[in-house]
């Protein structure tokens, strides 16, 4: 009898031995996973913002993580927008970052760049910067349809180390610190997803522009998931707008080629690099970007005020400061922040001429 009772609990046993074992198996992989302030908190604070608030969603790679001011957009004109970017950032992570976006918000207008429409992304070198826009997603059937896209494009990489990160990172017990049990805990990112570096370099300014060339062609693969994600967001009801930053590897060829295709796919198409553009935001060449890629937070403003300005202009139904209490109290305390950052910034700024 009392052999039967034992025996009965075997299973009960064998099963809370294996949750136990997973919850551990999670949680290493938690805390195993480098972290990263602009990839670790922006997506944190993302998933923590209230619900169906943001009207604009910024998404791409590293010129919008830095080109666009989420909070500027509130200050000026009562748009509440999110910026969800990050470093060489792959056209399935755009993908992902928008898709998975539609799943917390209902953002009227997307703003999208397409760093990569021209380049050959390197899935195999670019592995890091693969991860740092992955880790941090919350599990989806979308975000497992990305990694096998990007395993695909890999020789190198495999999907049960993005499932369960802890495979990837198992490694990193000789360098784990009682930071990274900090590192676990929710810190809100004032910034709204931007990720300002505050700093100045001089660029050679662009003074002549060869239009006399033709369309660049552009990158099919990458197209495809851009093409894709445009299609989506306009089947959801929102308006996309694709943009080209203020960059050296600009050219004309690019801009023909870019606005030919985002056009044809009904979206609207802004490229910072038009000569009229440049002067009309008056861009300044020694004091508005920290490296010949990347705006600093001084020339992000001025690309700010230009977006808001195309926004309120073309699209007269955007909900402008109607969104909650408690989202405006945090984006209000948010902005006081940043402008404390701001303006020692640009005291250094003024010292420096």
């Amino acid at each position: 009898m009392w052999k039967e009772k034992k025996n009965r609990w075997v299973p009960v046993r064998c099963m809370i031995v294996i949750v136990a074992f997973m919850m551990i198996f999670i949680f290493l992989g938690k805390l195993f996973i480098p972290y990263y302030k602009q990839d670790t908190d922006q997506n944190r604070t993302f998933y923590e913002t209230e619900k169906n608030t943001v009207d604009v969603l910024i998404a791409g790679s590293s010129t919008l993580l830095v080109g666009f001011s989420p909070l500027e957009l509130w200050e000026d004109y009562g748009i509440v927008a999110h910026t969800r970017a990050s470093t060489v950032q792959a056209p399935p992570v755009t993908w992902l970052n928008i898709k998975d976006a539609y799943r917390y918000q209902k953002p009227k207008v997307v703003v999208m760049g397409i760093t990569s429409l021209f380049l050959e992304y390197n899935y195999n070198v670019y592995e890091p910067y693969l991860r740092r826009g992955m880790d941090f997603k919350r599990f989806s059937l979308d975000k497992l349809k990305v990694i096998s896209e990007i395993v695909k494009r890999s020789d190198s990489q495999h999907m049960a180390d993005y499932i369960f990160p802890l495979l990837r990172y198992h490694d990193r017990w000789k360098e784990l610190r009682w930071t990274d049990l900090y590192n676990l805990q929710y810190r809100h990112d004032i910034m709204r997803g931007q990720y300002p570096v505050y700093r100045a370099k001089a660029i050679d300014a662009r003074d002549h522009v060869d239009k006399n060339v033709e369309p660049e062609k552009e990158n099919e693969d990458s197209w495809s998931f851009y093409k894709d994600i445009i299609e989506y967001c306009e089947s959801q009801g929102s308006k996309v707008i694709v943009v080209n930053m203020p960059d050296d590897r600009w050219t004309y060829g690019r801009y023909l080629t870019a606005k030919k295709l985002t056009e044809e796919c009904g979206a609207d198409y802004i490229d910072f690099n038009l000569e009229e553009l440049l002067e009309e935001i008056n861009i300044d060449w020694e004091k508005d970007f920290y490296d010949p890629h990347h705006l600093n937070p001084v020339g992000a403003q001025k690309a700010t005020k230009y977006l808001g300005d195309y926004l309120i202009e073309n699209y007269p139904d955007l909900p402008r400061n109607q969104c909650s209490e408690k989202t405006a109290e945090l984006l209000n305390a948010d902005l006081k922040e940043y402008k404390k950052e701001l303006k020692v910034f640009e005291e250094q700024l003024t010292s420096e001429k």
